[in-house]
């Protein structure tokens, strides 16, 4: 069995980005040198009071006056009196202290995005940002210019250092998304070259910039030269398989690589996050990152709590996963890292025109991918080579993962989950339904349609949103990619909780910035954000439009998709996702109650401050600090 290529989003690449395989033993070294984690740590007593306090995104109208925890867990809710009693009542080591909210805060559970990616996310933080991103809003003006500016400030300075040890010098930019442009622009050698000529000096700059997608890579003929493929490629515009020849060259510091995986751990927690799920481990260097994370789980640096999915397209590299790793669902809450699922990629991304569609992209004669049809691509051909490898997860246990994003794409998964999970057995044998444990997703679900819709509740296969492909490239779906119509069955939130399934929303980190709150903001108002603002301004008027009103949630079922659902579909709903005595103590706390927001359109909800966020009973972030 083989697959030709593997695209997807920017994050779910394997292809396309530099590997580094000889990472582990620079990784171990500096892990060693973090300080671990004590067995003390997180289990002081503390008795939170005051403000509005929610312990159960199940029943958000019920409110507490207190909660008490020690010992890394919740150990009681509801009045002060009686919340004080039973801590005090208790035998602790260490001393009771107590945490007044200020009127108008809010204590909840913490905060859970479902599907980011860890090391990608590390990787391209060495690099220069070109996404179209400022914060949580679109950056505007978007351009080629925006994008040439940081370029010739990027390569400047690439050309002032130190020359490297082998004397290649070289750019990389992440996040290039023409989609997003005011005016969608090409990128291509060209253009580059204008910023880094092909000199033929030892002193010239590569460039190497990632597109947003994740399926297209862009860069200059110095790139090109420099993997020998001038001739072959001379646009500068290559697809993931071609892409490898010139990430290949691309230089990556391990030694780096584990600073700014903290770096991320840090910002997940200041946007309230205290659990994510990497939906793609080990597609950059492979049982590395396993041994990289479990290591980190043993220090103090480890700030939030992750589950992760392994990344299993190739067939070879399942078996290896299938053959060294079992699904760890019932894993010690106390420990923060644990193996939960498998991944797989089936179609690309719908921005990236990648996505499998039923009918032609709207834009594809103006826009086209190099080596991709006008209704995107499959990732396995025939589709039951996808539903083999689900089988063979299935089979040993794991819950299963899939990326799907167009509606063709989404038709041929569920075939797929339907030969894998539905066995046929041999002749003379009795057939037999195969029994449904694992808890299976289809990643993004961006275009549903009602059958799909059906078909995913009979299955009990339950959809992650993107929900950024309804606030930040919405209008490009409605103008340019999909038309009107077709991006009305986007990300349809209401349709599937009205269908009995459980939903979730997330980044897919780096591809959307981190912010739970703007998860919830983007689901409950749906406003397209390119309406926002005027192509030249640079103020937040104008008239705003929203995609599909009929598809917005309510803000507590927006906090059960960042919470206790989110949990469920991570098989951690016995670990976090509420506040129940007997969970782990992973918290927030808001200076503004998101539960009582009035503003049209849930507006200004992401820019909640968040003052300090908790994870299993010890504070990994403060803004006092």
């Amino acid at each position: 069995m083989s697959e030709p290529m593997h695209f997807g989003c920017a994050c779910c690449s394997p292809h396309i980005m530099p590997s580094f395989d000889h990472a582990s033993p620079e990784w171990k070294a500096q892990i060693a040198e973090l300080p671990p984690l004590r067995d003390a740590d997180g289990r002081a007593p503390v008795i939170f009071h005051g403000g509005a306090i929610y312990p159960d995104p199940e029943r958000p109208e019920w409110r507490v006056e207190a909660i008490g925890i020690a010992d890394r867990k919740v150990i009681v809710v509801g009045s002060l009196e009686a919340v004080r009693a039973q801590i005090h009542g208790q035998n602790f080591a260490e001393p009771v202290t107590e945490y007044a909210l200020a009127a108008g805060q809010a204590l909840l559970p913490g905060l859970i995005d479902p599907h980011a990616h860890l090391m990608t996310s590390a990787l391209v933080k060495s690099w220069t940002d070109l996404s179209p991103f400022k914060g949580q809003e679109l950056l505007r003006p978007y351009n080629k210019d925006v994008i040439g500016k940081k370029i010739g400030e990027a390569v400047a300075a690439a050309m002032a250092a130190d020359p490297p040890a082998n004397g290649e010098r070289w750019v990389c930019g992440f996040g290039v998304d023409p989609s997003l442009m005011q005016t969608w622009e090409e990128i291509d050698a060209a253009w580059l070259d204008g910023f880094a000529p092909d000199t033929g000096l030892e002193r010239d700059v590569g460039i190497f910039l990632l597109n947003a997608s994740g399926h297209i890579s862009y860069v200059n003929t110095v790139a090109l030269k420099r993997a020998h493929i001038e001739t072959t490629f001379k646009t500068g515009v290559l697809t993931e398989e071609n892409s490898k020849l010139v990430s290949k060259l691309l230089p990556v510091d391990a030694n780096v690589m584990l600073a700014n995986l903290l770096q991320v751990f840090a910002e997940a927690n200041q946007r309230g996050i205290t659990t994510l799920f990497d939906a793609g481990l080990g597609m950059l260097s492979g049982p590395a990152e396993v041994d990289t994370m479990r290591a980190l789980a043993k220090t103090s640096e480890l700030t939030v709590r992750v589950g992760a999915a392994l990344y299993g397209n190739d067939p070879d590299a399942l078996g290896g996963w299938l053959a060294f790793y079992k699904p760890e669902l019932e894993s010690d809450p106390e420990v923060l890292f644990s193996l939960r699922a498998i991944k797989l990629i089936a179609d690309g991304s719908n921005q990236g025109l990648t996505g499998l569609l039923s009918h032609k992209y709207r834009c594809c004669d103006l826009h086209s991918v190099p080596g991709v049809g006008k209704y995107g691509l499959f990732n396995f051909t025939p589709a039951r080579h996808l539903a083999t490898q689900m089988q063979r997860a299935a089979d040993a246990g794991w819950p299963i993962l899939t990326h799907a994003n167009g509606d063709e794409g989404i038709v041929n998964v569920l075939a797929a989950y339907q030969l894998a999970l539905d066995k046929v057995p041999p002749p003379g044998k009795h057939r037999k339904r195969a029994a449904v444990k694992a808890r299976h997703r289809i990643e993004h679900a961006s275009l549903l349609h009602d059958n799909a819709l059906q078909t995913m509740k009979r299955m009990s296969i339950s959809p992650s949103f993107l929900i950024g492909h309804v606030g930040y490239w919405g209008k490009a779906f409605c103008d340019t990619i999909l038309g009107y119509k077709r991006a009305q069955w986007l990300d349809r939130c209401a349709s599937a909780l009205a269908a009995g399934m459980r939903i979730s929303l997330h980044s897919d980190h780096f591809v959307s910035p981190f912010g739970p709150l703007r998860y919830m903001e983007q689901a409950v108002g749906r406003v397209m954000e390119a309406t926002r603002v005027p192509p030249a301004a640079d103020a937040a008027t104008g008239p705003v439009e929203v995609l599909n009103p009929a598809e917005r949630l309510s803000i507590a079922q927006a906090l059960r998709a960042v919470t206790i659902d989110a949990a469920w579909q991570c098989h951690l709903d016995e670990q976090i996702g509420s506040l129940l005595p007997g969970k782990q103590a992973d918290l927030v706390i808001l200076e503004q109650d998101p539960l009582t927001w009035q503003t049209i359109d849930a507006a200004g909800m992401r820019d909640i401050v968040v003052r300090e966020t908790w994870v299993s009973g010890r504070c990994v972030y403060s803004a006092a600090q």
